[in-house]
């Protein structure tokens, strides 16, 4: 298990109608990822390969959800890892095949969900299932639900360490309990239903002011800088300020202190946010090169943290820290500008 990823207690609960898993490292809520009320997500399909674009190694492949079809986006891997829906050998992939791939990646915006050929992750008997019926289902037709949201997330965390689990809705405590006597017996302990009549557990952990904050453009960092973040539809950007960083000691050493500070807390900002894409970190001018060396180095160990590809680029001479970040899912301020499910 990676010990990058700082998770000592995981929270599931409802934030305006919607439902949140909230990461936290001792009591710093370090993660925010929406719960997908209808996930397509981790689904298993036969998908019949509609076009193939050998420039990008990559087809569109078309599945049924719902009763509805759509395309999906499917990177080809080498052609022995494919499943293929009949008995045939294949040396390619090519137009009309029917495959069974699962869904990786949610559609977000004008993108097409995300397919791999890779569908490990479930139950022995029920990949021997997938595979047994494969050669008998018409093209396209799902072949596996997936579960739900919230035990997918809890899945995904359990690669990297072991956590607390607390929840204040009895359904999803008992569905996780479920999977966790059957899957991991040993941490069924680690799951608790929140019932305090005294104090929400909303107010216990001070949820409004969380999402508020990780809401609010403007983030105050420990001595009195502050982050100004800023998504547009390209990128997003984070402007470093001293603020009210006015301490006694020399420019540069305040400099390099608040873009240190920033650094963490913008490595901390991008998964509450579950900002993604390209981002540029605008940090305070400095042409000491040393410097430079510290901070693109410490935000490479920051990122080390998060569970998404995050990729630190490279600062240029202007100061502008250049990272991209996977998406995967919405980010949280699309999930709260959205009225429902964003799936």
């Amino acid at each position: 298990m990676s010990t990058a990823v700082k998770l000592s207690k995981l929270l599931i609960t409802r934030y305006k109608d919607k439902l949140f898993a909230i990461s936290y490292d001792g009591n710093i809520a370090n993660e925010i990822e929406y719960i997908e009320n209808n996930s397509l997500l981790g689904s298993i399909h036969i998908g019949r390969v509609k076009k193939i674009s050998k420039n990008i190694n990559a087809a569109f492949v078309e599945i049924e959800y719902n009763k509805e079809r759509q395309t999906v986006y499917f990177d080809i891997p080498d052609v022995k890892y494919i499943i293929f829906a009949d008995e045939k050998e294949h040396t390619a992939l090519h137009e009309g095949d029917d495959i069974v791939i699962k869904i990786s990646k949610l559609p977000i915006k004008n993108k097409l969900a995300g397919a791999t050929a890779n569908i490990s992750g479930v139950s022995t008997g029920v990949l021997d299932d997938i595979k047994a019926r494969k050669n008998y289902i018409k093209s396209p037709s799902m072949l596996y639900a997936g579960g739900s949201d919230y035990i997918e997330i809890i899945k995904d965390r359990l690669k990297y360490t072991t956590f607390d689990i607390v929840t204040d809705i009895k359904e999803v405590y008992e569905k996780i309990l479920s999977f966790l006597k059957e899957n991991h017996s040993e941490l069924a302990d680690r799951v608790r239903l929140y019932e305090d009549p005294m104090i929400t557990m909303n107010k216990l952990y001070s949820i409004d002011t969380l999402f508020e904050s990780a809401l609010d453009k403007r983030v105050w960092l420990k001595d009195g800088g502050y982050l100004f973040i800023e998504p547009t539809e390209a990128l997003t950007v984070i402007d470093v300020n001293t603020g009210k960083n006015v301490q006694k000691k020399d420019a540069a050493a305040v400099k390099l202190k608040t873009n240190l500070e920033a650094l963490k807390e913008s490595a901390r900002q991008m998964r509450l946010r579950n900002i993604s894409g390209i981002i540029v970190i605008d940090l305070i001018n400095t042409a000491d090169k040393s410097e430079v060396d510290l901070l693109y180095h410490t935000m490479k160990d920051y990122l080390k943290e998060d569970r998404l590809n995050t990729v630190a680029i490279d600062i240029t001479k202007l100061c502008l820290f250049e990272i991209t970040r996977r998406k995967r899912k919405p980010s949280l301020l699309e999930v709260m500008k959205s009225g429902g499910d964003c799936s």
